[in-house]
């Protein structure tokens, strides 16, 4: 059993893992937008604002995520 929990504990933090990348690889797409925005381009910012709120959603998503598994370990 410590066998496949080391298994599913490493496999829990590589899904963590991959759901912050995603995060990090959105905003890191809205730095254009930014620039565009600071130039004066009111689109470009609704845009930001659109990216920003998905990202957002994702960390709650991911928080609330890291919230269960450790209360899970806890419970184990």
């Amino acid at each position: 059993m410590g066998v496949r929990l080391a298994t599913l504990v490493f496999g829990e933090r590589k899904m963590i893992k991959e759901k912050l990348q995603e995060i990090i690889e959105l905003l890191s797409e809205s730095d254009k937008d930014t620039q565009k925005f600071d130039r004066g381009n009111a689109t470009a910012g609704t845009r930001v604002r659109k990216q920003a709120m998905e990202a957002i959603k994702l960390l709650k998503d991911m928080r609330a995520e890291i919230i269960e598994v450790r209360n899970t370990r806890k419970s184990n």
